[in-house]
């Protein structure tokens, strides 16, 4: 989520302009209450799908179980690493994929995972350098791209996060993802009129990403565009509440 923002209108401010402000902040707090539900959007959570790309099994994984962690001792199959991700069990994932991509070196999804696994156990050199060497092995690794650039924007790289973005939309131009990362990228460089581009691509394929509607009310909000804000922030608000 952007970073809060305070409204401080002028005296001179006309008095339809303070309504339609007013109303912004309103429709806000409404969105924040929902967004603070137990509901999770997975739009931007940096879910995995290994779908087609699937490796070959691997021998079943051989492991010792102690009081504080399990011990890799033998082969790890992707499918147990992958359970171990998928369970939120991301230091234990590390460790497997760790092994798994030791013994399948050419494994790009299994860098992937170990990028993502890096990721969510919070090293994110760790996760940079796994998903770089995703990307070395394919260069048009789509989610690669995608997740190398938001580690990146997280440790406040953007000019480095970029042109993997730019990667990714050459590879799908589809993508309302792609779009919504290159908005929040064009954001973090100081081009909010281009962030705000971006996001309304993101938007025209994907009318339902909810993320890229909020972001693009805060834009607008930023700017004093009350008017504008008021439709994506009802919008926003209408699907968080589905």
């Amino acid at each position: 989520m952007r970073k809060p923002f305070t409204l401080t209108p002028k005296e001179t401010t006309p008095p339809g302009t303070r309504m339609l402000g007013a109303l912004a902040v309103c429709l806000i707090a409404a969105f924040v209450a929902g967004a603070c539900s137990d509901k999770t959007r997975t739009a931007d959570a940096s879910a995995a799908e290994v779908k087609s790309a699937s490796p070959p099994p691997a021998p079943e994984t051989s492991s010792v179980s102690t009081t504080t962690e399990r011990v890799v001792t033998g082969p790890v199959s992707f499918e147990d690493a992958h359970s171990a991700f998928q369970e939120k069990r991301y230091d234990e994932a590390l460790r497997l994929f760790t092994t798994y991509t030791a013994e399948q070196p050419d494994n790009v999804w299994g860098y992937y995972m170990l990028g993502l696994s890096a990721w969510k156990a919070g090293d994110r050199d760790r996760a940079v350098e796994a998903l770089t060497r995703a990307l070395e092995k394919d260069s048009t690794h789509l989610k690669s791209h995608i997740n190398l650039s938001r580690v990146l924007m997280e440790q406040g790289k953007a000019q480095e996060a970029l042109p993997h973005v730019e990667a990714a939309l050459r590879i799908d131009s589809t993508s309302s993802e792609g779009y919504r990362l290159l908005g929040r990228l064009k954001d973090e460089l100081g081009d909010p009129t281009g962030a705000i581009e971006q996001f309304k691509r993101a938007i025209v394929l994907d009318p339902c990403d909810a993320w890229s509607i909020n972001n693009l009310a805060f834009l607008y909000i930023n700017q004093s565009r009350f008017e504008e804000a008021l439709a994506p922030l009802a919008r926003a608000t209408e699907i968080d509440s589905t």
